[in-house]
């Protein structure tokens, strides 16, 4: 796996004028515990749009919906970076079940989350995908029977890695535009620190490993070859750090 151990500095500049189009992709590591301080929640929660709301509301868990409302709160906080528009601004809507910014932008942006994380991959002028999965005890060889292929299920020796070839297939499907509806989408090979297309189709494409924290798998994929990967730590005070992953 393709360790995420960034040399943490505090960038300069906008973020949005740093996103090469094409080549740049910003990816951002949230704690999700960090987000709704209790002093602050009520203003920003103020600042989700009316859909977000009762999408969180749908949450039967309690905690689950908690998670979701945090995911959102700094993914708006994260797009303002690039937009130049205050996290109210932000236009949010939904294509197939995933967040898009309204309007012809440029920028695309990915979000996941599982357990108490979530990510956020930034790009401009190219379909970016990443996904982030908290490894747990779970039935590995009846999941990866049902949702991976053949050769991708025989490489599966426990829970750690059907997640990993997951948040690989995962984050592929978000950037190829289907999600889940594509599986078993594009097949992967897991050969030490590399992700390999099994298969020649995608020879322009970027997929990656990311090392997003302990007891998580993580995988980006972007729609373009070769790219530069920068990767942020959001913190509450909005004193961002970044790094390159290593």
């Amino acid at each position: 796996m393709t360790m995420w151990s960034p040399a943490w500095r505090q960038p300069s500049g906008a973020l949005g004028e740093r996103l090469e189009p094409g080549r740049d992709v910003h990816v951002w590591r949230i704690a999700l515990a960090r987000v709704l301080a209790p002093g602050d929640a009520y203003g920003l929660l103020g600042g989700l749009s009316e859909d977000e709301l009762r999408r969180a509301a749908q949450f039967v868990v309690e905690e689950e919906r908690i998670r979701f409302l945090a995911s959102h709160v700094a993914l708006r906080q994260v797009l303002a970076c690039y937009t130049g528009a205050g996290p109210r601004a932000v236009g949010l809507t939904y294509d197939g079940g995933r967040p898009v910014l309204a309007g012809r932008t440029g920028l695309e942006f990915s979000l996941s989350r599982s357990g108490g994380l979530a990510l956020v991959a930034v790009a401009s002028g190219v379909r970016v995908g990443v996904d982030v999965e908290e490894v747990r005890p779970v039935d590995h060889t009846g999941l990866a029977e049902r949702t991976l292929t053949v050769g991708e299920a025989a490489g599966v020796a426990g829970p750690e890695t059907f997640f990993r070839y997951w948040a690989c297939k995962e984050a592929a499907l978000k950037a190829d535009g289907t999600g889940l509806a594509g599986l078993p989408g594009p097949a992967f090979t897991l050969t030490g620190d590399d992700v390999v297309f099994t298969g020649t189709d995608r020879p322009e494409w970027t997929i990656r490993e990311l090392g997003a924290g302990p007891r998580h798998a993580a995988a980006l994929a972007v729609q373009a070859r070769p790219v530069t990967v920068r990767a942020f730590d959001w913190l509450p005070a909005g004193a961002h750090q970044e790094g390159v992953p290593r």
